[in-house]
């Protein structure tokens, strides 16, 4: 999997477009003092820049379907177009210049995220949810590894040091742009299998339904935990270093469990890849928020990441099969539905934290994978091996012809 020049190109894209996703929130903070940047300017940029990401991505995949020669061209694009973005926000004068330049940039991420997703998947077409897994490993890598390298950088250099940062996404837009070669050779050489027509039944539109429902119940699990657990830790009274390595943890292990997950479902079937870790959330989520030695918060913290946050490939590579439009788009409404339905669902709870307390919050929220379990029934199960065809009759077995014949 990992000689395949593709798959390797866009997980290294992947990788460097969340290490500046990730540059960004660093950056306003920094810069917020000399341009005299207020919580509300810099929540607002923050908020917007991730709707623009998940909001274009749909549009973005659908271009991606009509230009199928010119995929990965276009994702180099997109790396490219961070680079510079970013480069402009870290020189800017004011915050006139800085504001169109930051959100701009998350158009960048908007367009490589679905070209990069159906291309993963499509580069290693016996094991697709695998590879979905490791490329999204590659961007947890990247959200990971940024806001380090932001911090030593902006220390050593102030805001002039995230330019060779930022430039350094030529290197995997070039791999990007030479893996486009490849891509081109396999198609022509791979002709394609007319695609089956598709019959919209009660029972197919009650499953897709179903899909749905998952995808927003999950989401918003995932996107809870890793907007919530800092503040409710603070609220105990922990340290920010220590509540912030428990958010590191989980989103380590989340990291972690996509690619576990994805092997499973590639060996198992997405069913029992997605079923049996959204039960066992529950206990793990359960004993992270009710324990009290600080060695098993951790331990179960872990967990619950590994266990939440591990199926998140899994339903991207389903979406891609089940939804009645190219991969490209299909892509791209997975991931900006995910990402949005969990920002719903953050805001929601917050909502809620205010009325009732956030750790009861947080305990409802982990119970919902109960019926995020339910759902994830009607996900298909092992496929099958096709059976092997009938053996043609040799020639000494062939009945003789009829006399007269």
């Amino acid at each position: 999997m990992l000689r395949n020049r593709v798959f390797t190109a866009v997980v290294g894209g992947h990788f460097m477009v969340d290490v500046l996703n990730s540059v960004g929130a660093v950056l306003l903070a920094v810069l917020a003092g000399p341009l005299g940047l207020s919580n509300q300017q810099i929540g607002l940029a923050l908020t917007v820049y991730t709707l623009l990401g998940a909001l274009s991505q749909p549009l973005f995949g659908w271009i991606a379907d009509r230009l199928p020669g010119r995929t990965l061209q276009l994702a180099a694009l997109g790396v490219v177009w961070m680079a510079l973005c970013y480069t402009g926000v870290a020189l800017a004068p004011n915050w006139t210049v800085l504001l169109p330049c930051f959100l701009l940039a998350a158009l960048g991420s908007g367009l490589f995220h679905p070209i990069g997703t159906a291309s993963a998947a499509a580069a290693v077409p016996d094991k697709p949810a695998s590879a979905t897994a490791i490329f999204f490993f590659g961007g947890q890598a990247g959200l990971a590894v940024g806001p380090i390298l932001a911090g030593i950088v902006l220390a050593a250099a102030g805001t002039p040091g995230i330019v060779p940062v930022a430039l350094a996404a030529i290197v995997p837009a070039g791999v990007l742009l030479l893996a486009q070669q490849t891509a081109r050779s396999r198609r022509t050489a791979r002709a394609a299998a007319p695609a089956a027509p598709q019959v919209w039944t009660a029972l197919a539109i009650a499953v897709l339904l179903a899909f749905v429902a998952l995808v927003v119940v999950r989401s918003s699990i995932q996107a809870v935990y890793q907007s919530f657990l800092p503040k409710l830790f603070s609220d105990r009274g922990w340290e920010p270093t220590v509540y912030g390595a428990l958010a590191g943890t989980f989103m380590a292990t989340a990291a972690v469990g996509n690619v576990l997950n994805g092997w499973m479902a590639d060996r198992f079937g997405m069913r029992a890849a997605t079923v049996w870790p959204l039960i066992l959330s529950v206990p793990a989520g359960l004993a992270c928020f009710l324990a009290t030695p600080l060695w098993a918060i951790f331990i179960a913290c872990g967990l619950a990441g590994m266990l939440v946050g591990g199926q998140h490939s899994i339903l991207v590579v389903h979406a891609q099969r089940i939804l009645p439009v190219k991969q490209g788009l299909a892509s791209g409404l997975i991931l900006g539905f995910t990402f949005a339905t969990g920002a719903i669902g953050t805001w929601l709870s917050g909502i809620l934290a205010d009325a009732v307390g956030l750790e009861t919050v947080m305990i409802g929220v982990t119970l919902l994978g109960l019926p995020a379990a339910a759902l994830a029934l009607t996900l298909p199960g092992r496929a099958r091996p096709a059976a092997a065809p009938a053996a043609a009759p040799t020639p000494a077995a062939a009945p003789a012809p009829a006399q007269g014949d």
